[in-house]
């Protein structure tokens, strides 16, 4: 956080010795309304490969995995070999009033063990934004997948959302999960400074085991961003989510306010931090221990009784992009709440996250990711979630349609059960064909 908190000093200095592009207000007829972004309106960077927006590109590959680690509810840390069979399609584009921003990936996966998960995994992202006039603004946002495996690319797509409460980043076993979230967001230019928004969006989250909680839940949101400079925006805005937890009893109401600050500290740097509370409303089950003279009639040493907490905590947000010629970097840190993994339910969550990707001149592409997060859950009676995780990934072309591709994963994730202590790690090498005259960009 010194790290930010120094830049944000510094773009603040830097930014006041611009002068503003617009000193009046223009006519909201004749421009865009243009900013840093604005953490509270949930900026995407899909479609988007070292720095630049990327036309649409379809693969196909076959490739040989190793993982280790595997843990299902009735192994841990099973290894094995197998064969993988991937599709998908990355890409953006934009029309006079329209752009499309899509990531699709899909892979069917087969182990020489059946022990371990196997079958198809997908995952999907698409943006569309749609300027219906001058002053409005609309947005959708949709994301959704099937997933079997708690580490590897599938685990933490290189999304910027933050508040996308079904993505499946923290599970604890390798199990198959099906997820959606859909959003909707209006803008209202009201001046070439001055805009407000709205949105909601439903979100749901199912897990095969019956032992593990599912998710239904819903959100809405308004916030007010106000142009100072031709570089710098401050902004605020309320939240609103409701979790309710399936095949547990439970569930939470979530409300919180904040405010942000972005900043353009060149054409190429963008740092944006958003700062606030939030307050946590939870109904659950939990553990407490009983009498030890009951407990030697009855047998157990612990009871579940139903709980009402709430919680009051700090929320706080911050972004720094920088794109070069080739290349981009992502430094992100977030602190707030997270719907857990079907163990852990609400939570205060905590995650700081790196990404850095490379479009090659020729023939290569390269990216770079780690996360390190945390759980502290509300009101269940658990110790702290910690999960680290990272990995790279290379593509370099051959000839024409032909790419080789290697990926490596790690995960390690700790909680306060020693059983529940995993090391797991993930590599795949394999051809990839697709059409186009740059090298492929998957990750």
């Amino acid at each position: 956080m010194r790290f930010f908190c120094a830049l944000f000093a510094s773009g603040c200095i830097l930014a006041q010795e611009q002068t503003p592009d617009d000193q009046t207000d223009q006519d909201p007829d004749q421009t865009y309304y243009q900013e840093p972004s604005i953490l509270s309106r949930d900026p995407s960077l899909i479609g988007e490969r070292g720095g630049k927006l990327l036309d649409f590109r379809y693969y196909v590959d076959v490739r040989g995995i190793y993982d280790s680690g595997l843990a299902t509810l009735t192994t841990n840390g099973s290894a094995a070999y197998g064969v993988e069979t991937g599709f998908g399609v990355i890409g953006s584009r934009k029309w006079k009033h329209d752009k499309l921003s899509l990531e699709y990936k899909g892979a069917y996966r087969q182990y020489s063990s059946s022990n371990v998960p196997q079958g198809l995994d997908q995952f999907l992202n698409l943006v569309y934004s749609r300027k219906i006039s001058p002053r409005l603004i609309l947005d959708l946002k949709d994301t959704l997948g099937t997933v079997s495996l708690a580490n590897g690319a599938f685990a933490y797509e290189s999304l910027t959302n933050t508040d996308l409460f079904a993505l499946p980043a923290n599970e604890l076993f390798d199990i198959r999960t099906n997820f959606a979230q859909s959003r909707l967001d209006v803008t209202w230019r009201q001046t070439a400074r001055l805009s407000f928004g709205v949105g909601g969006e439903g979100f749901v989250v199912r897990r095969s085991s019956l032992a593990l909680a599912g998710l239904d839940g819903y959100a809405a949101r308004a916030n007010v961003a106000y142009r100072l400079t031709n570089r710098q925006t401050m902004s605020g805005d309320y939240n609103y989510a409701y979790y309710d937890f399936q095949r547990a009893f439970g569930h939470s109401k979530l409300q919180s306010v904040s405010l942000g600050y972005g900043v353009a500290l060149s054409r190429k740097l963008d740092l944006t931090v958003r700062a606030g509370g939030m307050r946590i409303d939870s109904l659950g089950i939990m553990q407490v221990p009983i009498d030890p003279a009951i407990a030697a009639i009855v047998g157990q040493g612990y009871a579940n009784v139903t709980f009402a907490q709430l919680v009051y905590a700090p929320i706080g947000e911050a972004r720094l992009i920088r794109r070069f010629e080739r290349s981009s970097l992502t430094l992100d840190y977030f602190m707030g709440a997270s719907p857990g993994n079907g163990v852990y339910l609400t939570s205060r969550q905590t995650t700081g996250t790196a990404g850095y990707s490379y479009t090659g001149y020729h023939r290569w592409t390269f990216a770079l990711n780690s996360s390190y997060g945390e759980l502290s859950a509300v009101g269940q009676t658990l110790g702290k979630y910690t999960n680290l995780q990272g990995g790279t990934g290379v593509t370099y072309k051959m000839w024409r349609e032909t790419h080789v591709e290697f990926r490596y994963d790690y995960r390690h994730y700790t909680t306060q059960n020693t059983i529940y202590q995993k090391d797991s790690n993930r590599v795949s090498l394999g051809l990839a064909f697709s059409p186009g005259e740059t090298p492929l960009a998957i990750w």
